[in-house]
């Protein structure tokens, strides 16, 4: 009983210490064999600023926050960079990491994630509404309801999917470059076959390039304040979802994570071996200088999904700037806010093509948000999993207390999101369901958290636990929340996590990672990245408090 205690004790108050086991650092062939992680980053990026915030605030306000787009895109670079280095050196997810800066700290990043991941049905909502825009189907049914329907049979698609796909990263890889290559494509093709958006290339590119001095325009509208944080996080993927760039890379053999196993299907894949801790590499001369190698190919991989998301925004918001704003400036119509916009966007192919350009830009939506949802199950699947086998397996035997542990904590902080009084005064039955809806996620997922632990599950069994759980909320709640303002609470949440891990990204990479790697010092970035890193982190910390005292001041 009492190492019971003690190990419980170090698994809150302690860190992860179990040292990196030691062997070679593969060679680098070709980045072009393992080019992946970052088509995957882009295409999970492609979401809702992309296709919602960003032609919104270009409608609303023109060209101004255009000139905020670079340096809004090149934020997220050193955040990657940094949550990629952590992965490539040591093979360990960053959740790992979190929990080798602090028990505490990684406990808390796990259980913000599960309420994060609570709220991303809406993604799939968005989604489904583009689908029954195009097609009207089912017939006689409404709007909701035709949108209910086609979220169903997405679900059962996805998790089709999923399961039989061999490894479950490449399934991912797959959908998201399409929808990735796809968008790009099909926007460049609307521009090109528009005239109102081909005549105002050049004042767009004007504006990109024109410096701002000011985070917003004269006449902004407080109540905008919401969006335009949810448009800096997610000018990229943004928080949590950037954490998903290390388990790709994971998972795509990159650096010494080729000595880890990858999650596999357990219908058609081959099990893989995945040890509970990471592998380091001797500072020999070859490991040195295959190590820059590595890092290299890092940055190529990073700056490639970073440019490509731009050029997504850019594409999007010429559309708006050139269709929707001057429509908005005539009063003839008024700026669409949250998931009204995902249909809206049909408007801009529909002005010049009638039906079928409307369907064209409908369906591009859709490619925009149907992919994001299965991303972020895999992603918050392998969040539970690598917490569960690295940081509770064989360390816990209470299964009653281990899941308490895990529960009350993650209740207490769902509870806020779920209780919303408006929606319980004005339908007492969809407002009480979403709470009742939230507790009952948290009980799922922490029993499966909790059980795997105790009964030492294989890592994929895991995984795929989780991944059930993680469909029927997302059909759960679109019949129980307007995703709109879930969107808005997931972007909010996204800065607030920025902040967070950059300020631990700087101690873990520059100080902590040096001390337990048996590279020692040739794994730590150059001091010039540490300062642009901490001026990232200012960035993300300064904005987010601008935002609280907008918000609540």
């Amino acid at each position: 009983m009492a190492e019971e205690k003690s190990s419980a004790a170090k698994l809150i108050l302690g860190r992860l210490d179990e040292p990196l086991k030691v062997a070679a650092l593969p060679t680098l062939i070709s980045i072009w064999m393992l080019f992946g992680p970052g088509m995957v980053w882009a295409g999970l990026s492609q979401g809702s600023g992309e296709l919602i915030w960003w032609p919104y605030m270009v409608t609303k306000y023109g060209l101004f926050f255009v000139g905020w787009l670079i340096i809004f895109a090149f934020l997220q670079l050193w955040y990657n960079q940094e949550l990629g280095r952590y992965t490539v050196a040591t093979g360990e997810s960053i959740f790992e990491g979190w929990h080798r800066i602090h028990h505490l700290f990684g406990w808390f990043m796990m259980i913000m994630a599960i309420v994060f991941y609570s709220w991303v049905g809406g993604y799939l909502g968005g989604a489904a509404s583009a689908l029954a825009a195009v097609t009207n189907f089912p017939a006689g049914w409404s709007f909701t309801d035709q949108g209910r329907f086609w979220s169903t049979i997405l679900i059962i698609i996805l998790f089709i999917l999923i399961l039989l796909g061999p490894v479950a990263y490449r399934v991912v890889e797959v959908i998201e470059s399409l929808a990735a290559i796809a968008s790009v494509l099909g926007m460049l093709l609307a521009i090109v076959a528009v005239p109102a958006a081909r005549a105002v290339v050049g004042e767009y590119f004007a504006a990109l390039v024109t410096p701002r001095f000011s985070l917003t325009p004269p006449g902004f509208d407080l109540a905008d304040t919401g969006i335009l944080i949810t448009l800096i996080a997610y000018t990229g993927a943004g928080g949590f979802w950037n954490m998903a760039y290390s388990f790709w890379l994971r998972d795509a053999n990159w650096g010494m994570a080729k000595h880890i196993g990858r999650v596999t299907s357990p219908v058609t894949g081959a099990p893989e071996a995945i040890p509970s801790t990471g592998v380091g590499f001797e500072p020999t001369e070859e490991n040195v200088k295959a190590w820059k190698k590595w890092s290299l190919a890092l940055w190529a991989d990073n700056l490639f999904g970073v440019i490509f998301n731009m050029i997504t925004i850019i594409l999007t918001s010429i559309l708006s700037y050139g269709i929707l704003r001057p429509l908005y400036l005539a009063g003839k119509i008024e700026v669409p806010s949250g998931w009204k916009l995902v249909v809206v966007q049909g408007e801009w192919l529909g002005a010049a093509w009638g039906f079928v350009g409307r369907a064209i830009m409908l369906i591009l939506g859709f490619f925009f948000l149907f992919d994001t949802f299965i991303t972020a199950g895999d992603f918050f699947s392998r969040i539970i999993a690598s917490n569960s086998y690295t940081n509770l397996a064989g360390k816990v035997k209470s299964l009653g207390w281990t899941w308490l542990g895990l529960f009350i904590p993650t209740v207490i902080l769902m509870l806020p999101f779920s209780y919303d009084p408006k929606l319980i005064s004005t339908n007492p039955a969809l407002g009480w369901g979403g709470v009742a809806i939230g507790v009952i996620y948290t009980i799922a997922v922490t029993a499966v958290a909790a059980y795997s632990a105790v009964r030492n599950w294989e890592y994929r069994k895991t995984y795929y636990a989780i991944t059930v759980i993680f469909y029927i909320m997302g059909l759960a709640q679109l019949f129980l929340k307007k995703p709109g303002p879930l969107i808005i609470l997931t972007g909010v949440t996204s800065m607030f996590i920025m902040v967070v891990a950059c300020w631990a990204l700087l101690y873990l990479n520059w100080f902590h990672l040096p001390k337990i790697h048996p590279a020692k010092e040739n794994v730590r970035p150059s001091w010039i990245h540490f300062i642009l890193l901490l001026i990232v982190t200012l960035v993300f910390t300064w904005t987010f408090i601008w935002y609280l005292s907008v918000k609540f001041g």
